[in-house]
């Protein structure tokens, strides 16, 4: 069994070697097979570890320079929580946007990812991050949507 340390510190090596020197063999280490993301894909299924890795991939193609900043790190007995700012420049297509003229230096977006673990692996995850914010500042949903939607009845 590992302890509350134990699993902040998996936690950290996924953010610093997952994340942010792009190393998806960390996931292979520390996630295990049975791995369930209850996070969104398309169609609202739930994630597997192969499919987490894949999105991964498909962050880091849009955004190449892609960093994790963690904010906090909290665990009590099997679970542990990575508040984060993630930040990257949109410069590959990412779920569908192609990098436009609104790519800038990028855009922090904060989230969390809440794991459960067993025995140095996580089994079970949760994450949620601001997404509106990220499309807001690539520029595909308006900073102010009920602004643009009065704007769009003139």
């Amino acid at each position: 069994m590992t302890t509350p340390e134990d699993n902040k510190e998996i936690a950290r090596r996924i953010v610093h070697e997952g994340w942010n020197e792009q190393n998806l063999d960390v996931i292979d280490e520390l996630y295990s097979a049975e791995y369930v993301g209850h996070w969104f894909l398309p169609g609202g299924d739930d994630a597997d570890r192969e499919s987490l890795k894949g999105f991964m991939r498909d962050v880091f193609r849009g955004f190449p320079d892609y960093e994790m900043e963690i904010e906090f790190v909290h665990a009590d007995d099997d679970y542990v929580t990575v508040g984060f700012t993630g930040m990257g420049t949109h410069q590959g297509e990412f779920m569908g946007i192609p990098p436009g003229e609104v790519s800038g230096d990028g855009t922090p977006t904060p989230g969390h990812i809440t794991s459960r673990i067993e025995d140095g692996q996580i089994v079970e995850g949760w994450a949620t991050w601001d997404a509106l914010g990220l499309l807001q500042g690539l520029g595909v949903v308006p900073e102010n949507p009920a602004e643009a939607a009065l704007a769009a009845d003139d």
